[in-house]
């Protein structure tokens, strides 16, 4: 059974975590943040599930 958009957009949240235990944010760079906040997950998510669902529309529109 394939994973659904939201499932491989988790997925993608922990591995840019993992990647990236320490991420830079604000407006002064020189700033650096400890660990990705929960709005920073979530937004990471809604972007790549919205992204695959895209991706999946424009598929199934050109196999027509």
């Amino acid at each position: 059974m394939s994973k659904s958009n939201k499932e491989l957009a988790v997925e993608v949240a922990i591995e840019l975590i993992k990647a990236n235990p320490k991420l830079v944010y604000g407006v002064n760079v020189h700033k650096i943040s400890g660990a990705i906040d929960l709005n920073s997950v979530v937004n990471i998510i809604d972007v790549v599930n919205h992204k695959l669902d895209e991706i999946d529309k424009n598929s199934s529109n050109h196999q027509h």
